[in-house]
Order: structure tokens, then C-alpha cells, then sequence
């Protein structure tokens, strides 16, 4: 399977955007592990992940589906007038409609949110009011990273989400830690760091001239207008249904235990979702070329990128679904005892991790298609399983019953797109080569798991001697096999440049 050429600016950007991810994934790891659990309470800690679900749930209310309606429009938008077409005016003014409606609202229901909350969580019925700035923040990044990655920029996003903003955010943490400001000072400046992704993204669009903010109405016929509308209403419902999916745990286990729970969840689910990590550096590069592809009607060029999406993020991720596995014992002995409890809610969210990377760019196909209506309704009844399920489980297996209600999301949301892809435009992402990957990771989890004990008391020797054996018996057939031809390309690429 040769790569086409535009796919080589999927694999030269990925690179850098692989760099930024794991650089922040670091980040992300130094705060997760050592900071927030060690500097902040359980329940302290557990009011900012209740804070960021709600304001990326609120978010895709807001912003009217206007995210995704950029990265469909804007190469009709530059075809039609390649020197300015002032799509980001729009970009602006539509979002900041939506956020208007979202407050109006947001402070007709705040007894509401007060009173689910204040029994169990009393601390985010304290703090409740920052969830409309952060909201705004959050809409903003979403809205200008995506114009961004529509001039083929997916780094910039990138760095200011996955490496500017932990930065920031570790800095308040110490300050916090030292005594220099109070807690409640700490989450305003939690929050305030937000919004300087956007500033950011905005500056970075300027350095690129396309801060263009002068509106072409002729562009904006009947026709076009129309399928816009229609266009970002499906994606309005089918995003806040999807974000609804990956957050309503967490604010659901807020107001049916207690931010405690939420806090050994949110750790858990963290160390989970590293897995997925893959996903996130590919298809913010693939995105932008699969919505040329299908405006092109170029089905084959789409194919292979669905198939390329799926198996080059499923290999590293079985890798790092093995490496953890194997650390964890040693992962938790630098948290406090109470998040240990979070072992198998790791393990649920590994699994459904998978299962979300080795489906590929089945979002980004059909909101692309002309069959993005069905991301709407499998959406809704996905909702509708989803807060079933975390209602009828959290109460009784608690936080494992929270992982187990999003697992099950995970794999229904993404076979029913995947199976709709096959059986209407006649393509899917699993390959032989994937399922030999899947097959021997699991295999060799398996036996290390079983042998772990033989190997040695000591949990870091054993973490090391396993973690190595892992690594050598993977690498080495999917190498030898040429599981991925990229990454083969890859590694030759590697030792050729530094051996």
C-alpha cells in the first residue's frame, strides 16, 4: 500500500505532533501523579475535573456546531476567494451568539445545579460560577484551533492545550503549595489560565496571515446558507452528544458519591486514556485531508487513510495499554493509598481505549460525508444508554461502574459508526495486521502478568525486567512482520539519522 502524497504532511506534522503529545503527556504525568494528588485534597482535586466536564459539555452547546463547520466549509470558503473569504468572522461572532444563549440559561438553572450538588459536593456549589468563563475559554480554543488546523497548522493547538497550559497550571499548583495564594485565588487562576489558549491561537492565525476578519456576505447564497445551517446543527446535537459520552461520569459520580470518588475516577481514567494517545497526534492531521478527500470523492484515498488511522494508532497503543498494565503496581506506590483503588477502572478504560484507536477516523468520516446525520442519532440513543448505565451501575460498583458505563459507551458508539461506514460507503479500518498486533499484545500481557511473581519481590526490578521482556517480544514481530509499513519507515528513518 503506497502512501499517496498528500499523506506524508499526515506523517511529517503527526511526527511533530507525536513530540508535543508525549512531551505533554510528561507534563500531564508529573501533574497527575506527583502534583495534584500530593498538593491538593481529594476532594479539592476533584472540583476541577468536575469544573472542565462541565465546561466541555456546556461548550459544545455553545459554540452552535461552528468547530466542525469550519473544517468542512473552509476549502469552499478558500476556493471561492483564495485571497479572503472571512470565515473567521463568523468564526467569532456565531460561537459568542450561543455562549450569550448558554448564560442566559446557565443563571435561570443555577439552583438547580446547586441543589444536585450541594449534599454530596458541596465544594463545587461554592465554586459553580466559574464553570461559564471556563466554558468560554474552552469554546473559544475549539473554534480557533480547528480554523488553525484548516491552514494545516494542527501543531499550534497542539503545544498551547497539551504543553503551554500544564505548564501554567503546574506553576499555580506550587504557588498554591507554597502558600503564596488561597485556594479559592488557585481556581481562579485555574481557570483564567485557560483563556489564554485562545490569545494564543489567535496571535498564531495572525503570524499566518489569516486573521481575516472581514465578512464576504455574497458568498453566503440561499443554498449555501442552508446546508450550513443544517450542516452545524447536526453537528451541534451530534457533539454535545459525544462530549456528553466521555464527561457525564464525572459529573455524575460528583453528584452521586462525592468528589473523593471523583478524584480517584479522574486519576484512573487519566492513566487509562494515555493509551489513546495516537489517536489524538494522527487525526488532528488527518481530519482537514479526509474532509478534501470526500469533498474530491476520492473513496480510495479515503480508505487507506481509515485503515492507516486505525493501525498505526493501534499498535503504539496496545504498547502503552502493556507498559502500563505492567507499572502499575509501582505507578500507584507515588500516589496517596486512596487512589490504589483505582486499578480496575485502569484497566475497563485501557481496554475501551482500544477499542475507540483501532476504529480509526470514523468520526471524521462521516461528519465529513453526506452522511453525517447519523452522528446525530446514534449520538442521542448514546446518551440516553450512557447516563442509563452510569445510573443504574455507579450506585452499586461505584467508580468501576463509571469506567464500565463509558467502556460500554465506547464500544457501541464506535461500532454502530463503523458498521454504518461498511454497509454505506463500503470501507472499514481492521486489517489482518491488526489483529496479529492485537493477538500478540495480549498474549504477552497475559504470560507477564501470570509470570510476574517468579520474577522477583521487588516491585521495581519487576516492573523493569517485565517492562523490557514486553517491549523486546512486541517490537521485535511486529518489526520482523512488518505489521505497519510507516512504521517500519519509521524506525529505518531513526537509526539512519542517529545510529
Amino acid at each position: 500500500m503506497n502512501l499517496i502524497p498528500e499523506v506524508g504532511i499526515v506523517i511529517r506534522q503527526s511526527i511533530v505532533n507525536a513530540a508535543i503529545t508525549y512531551f505533554g503527556i510528561g507534563l500531564g504525568f508529573v501533574l497527575t501523579i506527583f502534583l495534584y494528588p500530593h498538593i491538593l485534597d481529594p476532594d479539592q482535586y476533584g472540583l476541577t475535573r468536575v469544573l472542565i466536564s462541565a465546561a466541555l459539555i456546556s461548550s459544545q452547546f455553545a459554540h452552535l456546531g461552528f468547530h466542525n463547520l469550519i473544517l468542512r466549509y473552509f476549502p469552499f470558503f478558500k476556493k471561492a476567494y483564495p485571497e479572503g473569504h472571512g470565515l473567521l468572522f463568523w468564526a467569532f461572532i456565531i460561537p459568542f451568539s450561543g455562549f450569550l444563549v448558554f448564560a442566559l440559561l446557565f443563571f435561570l438553572l443555577d439552583d438547580l445545579f446547586i441543589s444536585v450538588y450541594s449534599e454530596r459536593s458541596p465544594l463545587f456549589a461554592d465554586f459553580y460560577l466559574w464553570v461559564l468563563p471556563l466554558t468560554l475559554f474552552v469554546l473559544y480554543f475549539e473554534v480557533l484551533n480547528n480554523y488553525l488546523r484548516s491552514l494545516r497548522d494542527a501543531v499550534s493547538g497542539s503545544f498551547v492545550n497539551e504543553v503551554f497550559q500544564r505548564v501554567l497550571v503546574i506553576a499555580l499548583l506550587l504557588l498554591y503549595l507554597f502558600g503564596l495564594m488561597s485556594f479559592s485565588q488557585f481556581i481562579g487562576l485555574f481557570v483564567l489560565s485557560y483563556g489564554l489558549q485562545p490569545v494564543f491561537l489567535t496571535i498564531q492565525i495572525a503570524r499566518q496571515g489569516g486573521l481575516d476578519l472581514k465578512p464576504r456576505f455574497d458568498i453566503l447564497r440561499k443554498k449555501l446558507l442552508k446546508g450550513m445551517a443544517s450542516y452545524s446543527l447536526f453537528s451541534l446535537l451530534g457533539g454535545l452528544t459525544t462530549v456528553m459520552v466521555w464527561n457525564v461520569d464525572v459529573l455524575m459520580l460528583g453528584a452521586m458519591t462525592d468528589l473523593e470518588s471523583t478524584a480517584v475516577y479522574a486519576i484512573a481514567f487519566y492513566i487509562g486514556s494515555v493509551i489513546a494517545v495516537p489517536q489524538r497526534s494522527v487525526e488532528k492531521i488527518a481530519g482537514p485531508l479526509i474532509s478534501e478527500f470526500i469533498k474530491s470523492k476520492k473513496w480510495d484515498e479515503v480508505a487507506i487513510l481509515y485503515k492507516k488511522t486505525s493501525l498505526n494508532q493501534l499498535i503504539p497503543g496496545i504498547f502503552i495499554f502493556g507498559l502500563i498494565w505492567i507499572n502499575l503496581e509501582l505507578l500507584f506506590q507515588f500516589l496517596p493509598d486512596i487512589y490504589s483503588s483505582g486499578r480496575w477502572v485502569v484497566f475497563i478504560i485501557g481496554l475501551a481505549k482500544l477499542i475507540e484507536v483501532g476504529t480509526g477516523a470514523n468520526g471524521i468520516i462521516l461528519l465529513n460525508s453526506s452522511h453525517y446525520r447519523v452522528s446525530f442519532y446514534s449520538n442521542v440513543l448514546l446518551v440516553l444508554l450512557t447516563i442509563a448505565a452510569n445510573y443504574l451501575l455507579i450506585p452499586t460498583y461505584g467508580i468501576e461502574g463509571a469506567a464500565m458505563a463509558s467502556a460500554f459507551a465506547i464500544f457501541v458508539y464506535n461500532s454502530v459508526k463503523s458498521i454504518y461506514i461498511l454497509l454505506n460507503i463500503g470501507i472499514q479500518p481492521l486489517t489482518g495486521a491488526a489483529m496479529t498486533a492485537l493477538a500478540i499484545g495480549f498474549f504477552l500481557i497475559f504470560i507477564l502478568d501470570a509470570t510476574g511473581p517468579w520474577i522477583g519481590d521487588s516491585v521495581w526490578f519487576r516492573a523493569i525486567a517485565q517492562s523490557v521482556l514486553f517491549t523486546l517480544f512486541f517490537a521485535a514481530p511486529v518489526l520482523l512482520f512488518r505489521l505497519s509499513e510507516d512504521l517500519n519507515n519509521l524506525v529505518a528513518k531513526f537509526f539512519r539519522t542517529f545510529m
